[in-house]
């Protein structure tokens, strides 16, 4: 993988994992949970709706949901336009967040890129538009419990940034 495409958060998956079970324990806790997954999810779709009023006018793509989909809104990641609007590489970006205090991240990188993968032959340029979609996303911090102060520093933080 090329360097640009490396930073902080990268990972490599360098051989398949293996299934594993969730102890009793686990099994309780999820069955707890699962009482309040509804209130969760409508949380999550609460702080995207805010996300998106919030960041409507930053150089971002938002994420798309379709009116057809209910999603419980695991992610928000953000395309940055830097080819056109922003002066910083999305790594220098993600870094700045991250030394502001601002949990971001970077959903996924493209499994063929992946060691594993490229094993079996596939390359860098395989999948050129989920390369081009990884070069330019990160994932902004949205949980369920996210208070609207948090999501405001998180808006910004990345705001001055982008500036």
């Amino acid at each position: 993988m090329t360097e640009k495409l490396i930073g902080p958060w990268y990972y490599e998956q360098i051989s398949l994992g293996f299934n594993y079970r969730m102890t009793e324990l686990q099994a309780a806790l999820g069955s707890s949970q699962l009482k309040r997954v509804d209130d969760f999810v409508s949380n999550r779709h609460a702080l995207k709706k805010r996300y998106d009023a919030l960041l409507e006018d930053l150089p971002l793509t938002l994420p798309y949901q379709s009116k057809d989909c209910y999603s419980s809104i695991h992610l928000y990641p953000v395309q940055i336009d830097i080819a056109k609007k922003v002066d910083k590489s999305r790594k220098q970006i993600f870094i700045e967040l991250r030394e502001n205090h601002i949990g971001v991240n970077v959903h996924y990188i493209p499994i063929h890129m992946q060691p594993y993968f490229q094993n079996l032959g596939f390359k860098e340029g395989d999948f050129p538009n989920s390369e081009v979609y990884y070069q330019s996303t990160l994932t902004l911090p949205l949980f369920s419990s996210m208070s609207s102060e948090q999501q405001d520093k998180v808006v910004t933080v990345l705001g001055k940034i982008l500036q």
